[in-house]
């Protein structure tokens, strides 16, 4: 199975989607706390690499015996991207965080309460339940401005936001994730070069 394996290399362009789901938290009358999930899921890009030793291009299944010790001796390998130009998406990073507020009273804003106790506090879980590292964590959509999070299948889907990252100019560009997202993961796919 391992002869059978390619090598990529990560292209620097992500695609961000988070999820948001209300948890239950303590209430009574209208009065209590509030507790938010953040579902994040990062997918990176990937091109195929074409893997060269001494000028000579090998694969798993065309390695010789001693290209094989060279390699684990230490001999560095050349990459570079391959010919045939297969790029696809992988999930680098799936986690959540959770964002707490500690009194939450539905539709009210008094001035009374201090603002250390309606302020949203991050909680301390996020490598709890994560798979990967996340790459970009400056990267987020909760709590911009800007990011729209829309409810799919006529407002019955988990309000959603999504947007493509590119690592080399740090610009973020926000996408419909019901309408746009899987037409731009395709595109990303297709390119003749990756800019």
């Amino acid at each position: 199975m391992a002869d059978n394996m390619d090598t990529y290399k990560g292209a620097g362009i992500f695609i961000i989607v988070e999820r948001l789901y209300s948890r239950d938290s303590p209430s009574w009358h209208g009065i209590g706390t509030a507790l938010m999930q953040v579902h994040r899921m990062v997918y990176q890009l990937y091109r195929k690499q074409d893997v060269s030793l001494d000028g000579e291009r090998i694969t798993p299944q065309s390695a010789t015996l001693w290209q094989r010790i060279q390699i684990l001796s230490g001999t560095q390998l050349v990459q570079q991207n391959s010919a045939d130009n297969v790029r696809r998406f992988a999930l680098d990073y799936a986690g959540s965080r959770f964002m707490g507020t500690p009194v939450s009273i539905g539709g009210l804003k008094s001035k009374k309460i201090p603002d250390f106790l309606t302020k949203e506090y991050t909680l301390p879980t996020q490598r709890i339940m994560a798979y990967g590292r996340d790459p970009i964590p400056t990267a987020t959509l909760y709590g911009r401005p800007d990011a729209k999070f829309v409810m799919g299948s006529g407002g019955k889907d988990d309000p959603t936001a999504a947007a493509k990252y590119d690592l080399k100019t740090k610009q973020i560009k926000l996408i419909d994730p019901n309408n746009e997202l899987p037409g731009m993961m395709r595109q990303l796919t297709s390119l003749r070069a990756i800019k």
